[in-house]
């Protein structure tokens, strides 16, 4: 998929939607998480002007990382944390919300010249 990704050309994307990645919870897999800042850096260059990245989790742990890695690129993105009401809802995220968990949700905007 990498390689599709890499090869794909730029400004293609108006919107991108990230919704409920494999959390990989081990922290010894955390390196294999999807939403890191190289990633979003290939992202950032796929999306057209006024581009937006929609992403959502339903692990604490796998939000926490997620903030962490779009704030190494705010140079690529506005980011903000957006509520998911109103939003449609998957079966994942509905087993999420069946089992107390919340859904964190992340909005980000392309800023491109």
């Amino acid at each position: 998929m990498r390689e599709l990704i890499l090869n794909l050309p730029k400004n293609l994307f108006d919107e991108v939607y990230i919704i409920c990645p494999d959390p990989w919870p081990k922290a010894r897999h955390h390196k294999r998480r999807l939403v890191k800042y190289d990633f979003l850096k290939v992202l950032a260059k796929l999306l057209k002007k006024d581009g937006t990245v929609y992403i959502s989790t339903d692990w604490e742990n796998y939000a926490e990382s997620i903030q962490e890695e779009t704030e190494k690129a705010k140079k690529y993105f506005s980011i903000k944390q957006i509520s998911n009401e109103g939003m449609p809802i998957t079966r994942f995220q509905q087993r999420a919300i069946n089992e107390g968990r919340s859904i964190h949700t992340f909005l980000l905007s392309a800023l491109k010249k």
